[in-house]
């Protein structure tokens, strides 16, 4: 009952964020923006998402390999997708990941390890945005407006910030020590684990290298989605500003508050982008167009979940 109500804040949430944002825009300038959506650039846009899933797959598989855990790259793919598809339906743009982590550990020998892969996933995509977003906001700041700044800096440092934590200290060793988790004896034991196998990716460093390649054209690629979206809106902006701006929202939809980023992302689009002279309706409808994009990742993954229950079922 309580993750229902969870589940329903965040909706609530997502709702809100949403309707405040077309209301202080103006609905008839959304709507008059996005009505002249160009759908062929647009199925480009969702072409280079898929793209992405299957860079990500790859990368997840490396990561798995690193373990010893050899998963073919198909299955890799298809949990992958799997994960997209609860992406939206829970908390965050990786809410998702916490169910492909768990139907997949199934498969694995020390199921840990499939916990951990998906955190070190995420984590070598932390590094690829600060990687990218932090040269361009330096290379770019004479040209981009103190708020914009503002939003831009704290965020791109907080994920090192994180990765200090996790892997250069024992913060995390100590917290989970303390006498009041161990009424939770189960669940401590079982994240032990999980960090102690994440911890182990230090010493995996010759596989950390093309992971982090991936990464980085990952999230370059996610920049030209971006790009194409804004071509399609017929949107002309400078492409160096998608280079500060798409790194810090791809960080702010991590934070538990709405549904698969809803209403984070589109805010922080109007934020940041208006504060480079894009008109606020322009702005909302490119992040609104981007999770377009991602919905239509949300439903290849519920089909390809679909596909797997049947056969797990045994269903014809």
């Amino acid at each position: 009952m309580r993750k229902s109500w969870r589940y329903l804040l965040n909706i609530s949430v997502s709702i809100a964020l949403i309707a405040l944002i077309i209301y202080l825009t103006g609905v008839d300038r959304i709507t008059g923006q996005l009505a002249g959506l160009m759908l062929p650039v647009f199925v480009l846009a969702v072409a280079l998402e898929q793209l992405g899933v299957a860079m990500s797959a790859r990368k997840w598989q490396l990561l798995l390999g690193a373990k010893d855990e050899h998963v073919p790259f198909l299955q890799a793919w298809k949990y992958y997708y799997i994960g997209t598809f609860f992406n939206a339906f829970l908390p965050t743009s990786v809410g998702g990941d916490a169910v492909k982590a768990h139907v997949f550990s199934r498969q694995l020998s020390r199921r840990e390890e499939s916990y951990a892969s998906v955190v070190m996933d995420r984590l070598t995509g932390l590094v690829a945005v600060v990687a990218i977003g932090s040269p361009a906001l330096l290379a770019g700041w004479p040209l981009i407006d103190p708020t914009a700044r503002l939003l831009a800096l704290p965020i791109l440092i907080l994920p090192l910030v994180l990765l200090v934590v996790l892997f250069f200290t024992d913060w995390v060793d100590r917290l989970l020590r303390l006498r009041f988790l161990q009424r939770f004896e189960r669940v401590q034991r079982f994240v032990g684990d999980v960090y102690r196998a994440l911890r182990a990716y230090r010493s995996r460093r010759r596989v950390l290298f093309p992971v982090m390649a991936i990464s980085l054209g990952y999230h370059l690629l996610l920049i030209m989605v971006n790009v194409t979206l804004a071509w399609a809106l017929g949107l002309s902006i400078a492409v160096s500003y998608f280079f500060v701006f798409i790194p810090v929202a791809e960080i702010l939809v991590f934070l538990p508050v709405t549904v698969q980023g809803f209403g984070v992302r589109e805010g922080t689009y109007v934020t940041l982008f208006s504060s480079v002279g894009v008109a606020g309706a322009a702005a909302f409808s490119l992040g609104f167009s981007d999770q377009l994009v991602k919905l239509v990742g949300n439903l290849v993954g519920g089909l390809v979940y679909l596909g797997h229950s049947l056969r797990a079922t045994g269903s014809p």
